[in-house]
């Protein structure tokens, strides 16, 4: 193993390619670069680790992606200089959809035509905090936009996790034609997005997984009600879809703003690592 420092940041540690039944450790300090192979995918990943163990890990994924010539966009792991502001360790998980033989810029995780992703993608969560021996109450999966449809995804697969997301896609067919119409071609060799959602339910829409793995993570979903397909599309999409049991509802609280200005963008570094901390230092007091 070597070590590369990067320019203004701490030093960058490259592991390789790590397997179901490796290790990986803390390394206090550093962010340790592997890619994680789970049967047919292969996910980039970023690990930061705090000088002192908290017992909280924060799995954070990218949104739409600039692509820019000669970087690789699985190399680009969106929000790597918030850690110090963070109350945990945080992985950082890039999309495998985007590579570098492709101009996609949001993927939802659904990876290459036999091929689906998002498995992996938490698989990769789950292997790193079992490795530090984070449970699952203590792991917060996070992210906006597409990076929040890839987060509810994987804490659907993690039951017990807890979700924190900003206007997240609920069902990504329902949200830009021209990035649903690639991601469908590509991904699902050719088909349109009607018939993804059809054949796909649980890949295309965040409330169906919750049916599909019966496990709703607790999630706080802060969504922008000036920004038209956030509130107009998917939060619909989410009150349709969502199993009807009165008692699994209440574990997912969506949370109301409204910023004309700001539209479908996230919010500010400062409110979202504040939401970030509060919700990990309620799940170590529990």
């Amino acid at each position: 193993m070597s070590e590369v420092a990067l320019s203004e940041e701490p030093p960058f540690e490259r592991l390789g390619t790590l397997l179901p039944g490796d290790r990986i450790e803390r390394r206090p300090g550093l962010f340790q670069r592997f890619d994680f192979h789970a049967g047919t995918v292969t996910v980039p990943a970023l690990l930061w680790s705090r000088d002192e163990p908290t017992g909280r890990l924060v799995i954070a994924f990218n949104g739409a992606v600039r692509r820019t010539p000669g970087k690789d966009p699985q190399e680009i792991f969106q929000r790597r200089t918030w850690v110090d502001d963070f109350d945990a360790d945080v992985l950082f998980i890039s999309d495998p959809t985007l590579r570098t033989d492709n101009q996609i810029s949001i993927g939802w995780g659904q990876g290459a035509p036999g091929r689906f992703a998002l498995p992996a993608m938490a698989q990769t969560a789950r292997f790193v905090a079992e490795c530090l021996e984070v449970p699952s109450a203590a792991r917060l999966y996070f992210g906006t936009s597409a990076g929040g449809f890839q987060a509810l995804q994987a804490a659907a697969r993690d039951e017990g996790s807890r979700a924190l997301v900003n206007n997240p896609q609920i069902d990504w067919t329902k949200y830009i034609p021209v990035y649903v119409t690639t991601i469908a071609r590509q991904s699902y060799e050719g088909a349109t997005p009607e018939d993804t959602s059809e054949n796909f339910p649980d890949r295309t829409s965040t409330a169906h997984a919750f049916a599909e793995f019966g496990h709703i993570p607790r999630t706080r979903c802060l969504l922008n009600a000036a920004s038209e397909n956030d509130a107009l599309a998917q939060l619909p999409a989410l009150v349709d879809a969502l199993p009807a049991q009165s008692g699994e509802r209440s574990c997912f609280d969506v949370s109301l703003y409204s910023d004309v200005r700001g539209g479908h963008n996230p919010l500010s570094k400062a409110a979202t690592a504040a939401a970030v901390n509060a919700i990990v230092s309620e799940a170590a007091d529990e």
